[in-house]
């Protein structure tokens, strides 16, 4: 029987917890009920979010993988926040022509082409910058502005001020996260929606400007190659067509490289004799960020829209209904990842699932994985000695984005 509203199975345990606690809940540290959902239920229904959610490895591979039954990220606070058009909830025709624009400069043969040229200078004038101090928060001071400031002057961003570009991405990803809603589809908490509205407004106000001139005037940036490349009509492209995508890139491209390299590190000083390894051999750093996505993944859920009556886990979901699959939990399923709430570049090599998988696996995972790892090296080179700072403590935050936020570290001067 095709599952209706009063059949929907939700735990009486998750049923109880109040929906604007329950977010505050997941936002503090989501493990903990992602593994008692994997121990009681590979799929249940979240009532406050109006979706199901899967946590275990295979359910959330399932979703991922079937574009048959499953179309892109359609909930409502996706929706709302990067309008209709976006890479992330696209299919058919559209997907492929904003994947054909965006993904070449992207693809893993031709990252190593560039990105050190465009990495380490930046990474080097933030620690100058900071060398002489001793101490501060390695995520605010350095990792993040390495971040966002590489993925700006990538897209052709460079006279936005990093301080900005982390501005952007911190409000949109409030609206992003911000799923609970009324029985009359009405967000509980409206003020991230509306301060999200703000701040695309200040994008477009800024990035209007560079269309219009890449237009008539093409460069080698990433926004250049969004409006003039693999055209189906052989015409630019309008602005309309380019913010949808462009949002998703300011918040997901932005946040993740300086993230997943705090996380790397935040798992490293849990292992010392790991970490001393790390500064001995580079090549290990990209093992290390490896086993850092999973065990933290900065992306942690992906959303879809059920397209057709389908069954996942011994329950049958109808067309038009949303589901959840929870990467961050699947990285953690113990029948995947024995031990997976350790930090361990020794564990054997599996893939995970932080980038995603199948047609909506991001586009940027190589390019944010190399940002990452030369922001590491540039770090290890000129602050040899940095290890965690006894008197601060740091703080990882966040579910449906999951962050190490603020890590406050010492060197030697």
């Amino acid at each position: 029987m095709t599952v209706t509203e009063a059949t929907r199975y939700t735990p009486d345990w998750l049923a109880q917890i109040d929906p604007v606690l329950l977010e505050q809940e997941l936002s503090r540290d989501p493990y903990p009920i992602y593994a008692r959902l994997r121990e009681d239920t590979p799929i249940a229904w979240v009532p406050s979010m109006k979706m199901w959610l899967v946590t275990r490895w295979n359910e959330v591979r399932q979703v991922a993988m079937d574009s048959q039954h499953f179309h892109g990220a359609s909930d409502p606070a996706h929706m709302r926040l990067f309008g209709q058009g976006n890479v992330l909830s696209s299919e058919g025709e559209l997907h492929t022509e904003l994947r054909s624009f965006i993904d070449p400069h992207l693809r893993k043969n031709r990252v190593p082409a560039y990105v050190d040229d465009l990495v380490r200078p930046i990474a080097r004038k933030v620690l100058a910058g900071i060398k002489d101090k001793g101490r501060g928060d390695i995520v605010t001071e350095y990792l993040e502005p390495v971040s966002v400031r590489a993925v700006g002057d990538f897209l052709g961003l460079k006279d936005v001020p990093s301080d900005q570009l982390r501005r952007w991405f911190y409000g949109l990803g409030a609206a992003l996260v911000n799923k609970g809603m009324d029985e009359h589809g009405n967000f509980l908490v409206p003020e991230p929606q509306q301060h999200a509205d703000v701040i695309k407004a200040e994008i477009r106000g800024i990035v209007d400007p560079i269309l219009e001139r890449v237009r008539s005037q093409p460069d080698n940036t990433g926004l250049s190659h969004w409006v003039h490349d693999a055209t189906l009509d052989g015409k630019p492209r309008s602005n309309e067509f380019i913010y949808p995508t462009l949002f998703v890139t300011l918040l997901g491209g932005m946040q993740e490289p300086g993230h997943g390299a705090a996380s790397t590190l935040l798992g490293l000083f849990s292992r010392p004799e790991q970490l001393d390894a790390v500064r001995g051999d580079y090549s290990l750093i990209d093992v290390a960020n490896h086993e850092g996505f999973r065990w933290i993944s900065p992306i942690g859920i992906y959303t879809r829209r059920v397209v057709g009556e389908v069954e996942v886990a011994g329950v049958k979901l109808t067309e038009g209904e949303i589901i959840a699959g929870s990467m961050a939990s699947a990285n953690r399923d113990p029948a995947q990842f024995p031990d997976g709430d350790d930090y361990d570049l020794r564990r054997p090599t599996k893939a995970h699932m932080a980038f995603n998988t199948g047609a909506h696996a991001c586009a940027g995972r190589y390019f944010g994985s190399a940002i990452q790892r030369i922001a590491l090296e540039e770090m290890f080179d000129t602050l040899p000695d940095l290890a965690r700072d006894p008197e601060g403590s740091p703080k990882v935050h966040g579910w449906f984005f999951r962050a190490t936020v603020n890590l406050p570290v010492v060197w030697r001067v």
